[in-house]
């Protein structure tokens, strides 16, 4: 396996009207990657903080505009090692967004570990996560648990995407990009005032790719696929107290997946994709929101509704080999609403509060039906039978009539919940410059299953001395319903020393919940065991029969950290960090389904600790040439953690990078009167590594680097690039990996009026 690439970089020429937004113009700088205070940088009022966010008690990366519009960062994948400690592989499809931070991750479940958000509008399911980023005004991380004001499913920390508000300058931005490999994207936005109290924003964009891997067996392009959406906010000043905002985003996509290779562990080389089966995944996903605020002197009250719709199908080659052994489809259709009121102090007096109440009804019917291709019937069934009649285990001889086994599976999944929430920042604590913090939420929720499963198989029994076989068809049914239900408090507290004009030191504790669930693609492998013991019968399954092997339990962790942020060197330079320990306890871990291996299954199996730290720093060389660097360590260890065969106590975490860095090196310049109008120059450096991608320890990757080089001049936007990510799983006992994609390179063109 290949461990490390170069990328090389992209030269811009923008318009004339565009030079007030170049990199490295002091008037308008956006780029940090860090949370200490960059000049220009417009701060945008969170509702549920009572600092700004660079001054809280909490790791805080922010990414400006310019930096999450460079170096493929249209969507959350493209943000992975940026900023420290974070994570994020690439699955081959937008279905999955496996989030990790500081070692905290899911990639299985639907419910995610990270929190995201878009303009205080939550996303529940994790096949939701992947989409096109538009008029992005900065990306926020929090790291460590958010789950006081946050709640479930953020206890690895929530990443927070703002776009620009209607009422920002008006503009009208058209991007037009194409490259190698077929590589081709548009998109427009534009924002403009309606009336002095009225404003909006909208935009759409179209996105393609002809690919950049071939299967072999169809001599196809793996990984083709194209995208396309759209998005419409609409803000308005009911009264100089109330605000209103209405936004809805819709995106379609369609795309060849998961073009992923045989891996060989004592060779170390992946092969080319090969597999007959088509592996596709397309998507239409809506969100629509509405936020309604009131300032009043002393205190605001932020109003925030959400609904959200995805449509999805998903079609595997579930062996991703030349025999047709068994695939995998699965359609969902998942509806959400969620309803938080947030009421929060704004005022300079020693007693701050946030509190808050919020709750969610979400529901997700699923169509998951297997099928045992030829190849699979013999190795599933028929090979079994026969190795049971040639050792004398039974008495007959048994022979499969069918061709294909198809599996049926229809579940309903729902779920509600509610929470309520209120958190203390009491200033001048004993002095003037110490504050604490002290939090407390109650989150409850409540989740049902009903779930039918069927498969059928016709055998004939054959017997020496009997002259005609006997045959008959062998039906299996699992049927039901099952509820479960949770009950969580999560409590935090922080300590806060200012010191100089902006230093901080912070000590917090939190704890972080993730929701249980059910293991849906557990049922092919049950309704197989059924039919190899040798249950004919077609009556119908308790729920008590299979709960101990479709549902998980809840994931907890408490995170203790200490940290600081300051200036270093007065107007040169600046420099934060934090040092980390998080205990999981019930941590949810993914095992195979049963002895045959054909699934994946979420079980609460393994307790583990993740310690490390986290340093960024920026540094100004003189006037118009800047630095900003930034690194992460975790160690991420199993301390209990057993699937019944192998003991993983003192294992490393698998998906956890021990190292992420990034570094970037910034020149600007400004030509005064000039035809140019600016020019800058920059270079951005991206490592990550060693990560492990099995439980094992047996298969891994060490650290590698990629390095992009841009500058920008007048006219248009040529991009050079290239990136390697590798992502590696185990099926049916075999190895298979995915590669970056290879060296590609583009340009484009971006008029801004």
């Amino acid at each position: 396996m290949k461990k490390s690439i170069l990328v090389a970089g992209l030269l811009v020429l923008v318009f004339p009207a565009t030079s007030t937004a170049l990199l490295g113009q002091s008037s308008a700088k956006d780029t940090t990657i860090s949370n200490y205070n960059i000049k220009g940088l417009t701060v945008i009022s969170n509702p549920k903080e009572s600092y700004d966010l660079r001054k809280l008690p909490a790791s805080t990366t922010i990414l400006g505009k310019e930096e999450s519009e460079t170096g493929g960062k249209n969507s959350i994948k493209g943000i992975s090692a940026v900023v420290p400690n974070l994570f994020i592989p690439d699955y081959g499809s937008k279905m999955t967004s496996a989030v990790y931070i500081r070692g905290v991750g899911s990639r299985f479940s639907p419910s995610p570990s990270v929190g995201l958000y878009e303009d205080n509008v939550p996303f529940i399911d994790k096949s939701a996560f992947d989409f096109e980023f538009m008029d992005i005004e900065r990306i926020e991380v929090l790291r460590g648990p958010q789950g006081t004001l946050y709640g479930r499913n953020s206890l690895g920390g929530i990443i927070h995407i703002r776009t620009k508000s209607p009422f920002s300058r008006p503009a009208t931005e058209i991007r037009l990009n194409a490259g190698s490999y077929g590589q081709y994207s548009g998109s427009v936005s534009t924002r403009q005032k309606i009336s002095k109290n009225a404003a909006f924003s909208a935009g759409g964009f179209y996105r393609s790719e002809d690919g950049f891997f071939t299967n072999e067996y169809s001599g196809k392009k793996a990984d083709k696929g194209y995208a396309t959406g759209g998005r419409i906010r609409l803000a308005y000043n009911i009264t100089p107290a109330w605000k209103a905002e209405v936004a809805s985003q819709l995106e379609y996509s369609d795309q060849n997946s998961y073009p992923y290779g045989k891996y060989d562990k004592i060779t170390g080389e992946t092969a080319k994709p090969n597999y007959n089966d088509s592996s596709s995944y397309n998507r239409f996903l809506n969100t629509s929101s509405l936020v309604v605020t009131h300032n009043a002197p002393g205190w605001k009250l932020n109003l925030i509704s959400a609904y959200q719709y995805l449509k999805d199908t998903l079609k595997l080659d579930q062996d991703f080999s030349p025999l047709s052994i068994y695939t995998m489809s699965q359609s969902q259709k998942i509806r959400s609403f969620t309803q938080e009121a947030v009421f929060k102090s704004e005022n300079s007096k020693n007693y701050q509060f946030v509190s808050g109440v919020s709750g969610f009804i979400q529901s997700n019917y699923t169509d998951a039906p297997v099928l045992f291709g030829e190849a699979g019937v013999d190795r599933f069934f028929q090979g079994t039978f026969d190795r049971l009649y040639q050792t004398g285990a039974m008495p007959y001889r048994m022979i499969v009539g069918n061709e294909t086994i198809p599996s049926e599976g229809e579940f309903m999944q729902k779920s509600w919940g509610f929470a309520a929430f209120h958190q203390v920042t009491l200033k001048r604590v004993f002095t003037e410059k110490l504050s604490l913090t002290l939090g407390l939420r109650y989150e409850y929720e409540k989740q049902s299953l009903d779930y039918m499963s069927a498969m059928s198989m016709s055998l004939s029994f054959t017997r020496p001395g009997v002259p005609m076989p006997i045959s008959m068809t062998i039906p299996a049914l699992v049927e039901g319903d099952h509820t479960q239900d949770f009950g969580q408090f999560l409590p935090k507290a922080s300590l806060r020393y200012t010191f100089g004009e902006n230093g901080t030191l912070y000590a917090t504790s939190a704890r972080g919940y993730k929701a249980g669930g059910y293991n849906i693609q557990m049922f092919s492998d049950i309704l197989q065991g059924k039919i190899m013991g040798g249950m004919p019968g077609s009556g119908s399954g308790s729920g008590d029969d299979v709960s101990d092997k479709i549902t998980y339990r809840p994931e907890y962790n408490w995170n203790h950290e200490i940290g600081f942020s300051g200036d270093i060197l007065p107007g040169k330079m600046k420099l934060n960090g934090s040092v980390f320990f998080i205990d999981s306890k019930d941590q949810q871990v993914v095992q195979f389904a049963g002895a045959t291996g054909m699934g994946r299954v979420a079980k609460n199996a393994a307790r583990s600790f993740s310690t490390g730290a986290e340093i960024s720093a920026g540094y100004s060389f003189f006037e118009g040439l800047e630095a900003i660097l930034s690194w992460g360590y975790t160690h991420a260890e199993f301390t209990e953690y057993t699937d019944n065969q192998n003991d993983f106590s003192g294992k490393f975490v698998p998906f956890v990078p021990r190292n992420t860095a990034s570094a970037n090196l910034t020149y600007s310049h400004i030509f005064r009167g000039k035809s140019v109008d600016s020019f800058s120059l920059s270079a951005r450096y991206l490592g990550a590594g060693k990560i492990y991608w099995t439980e094992k320890n047996d298969v891994f990757q060490k650290y590698y680097s990629t390095l992009d080089i841009e500058g920008s001049v007048n006219f248009s936007i040529f991009e050079v690039s290239v990136w390697l990510h590798t992502f590696y799983f185990e099926t049916l006992g075999e190895g298979f990996a995915q590669y970056g994609r290879p060296f590609n390179y583009g340009a484009g063109v971006k008029m801004k009026f």
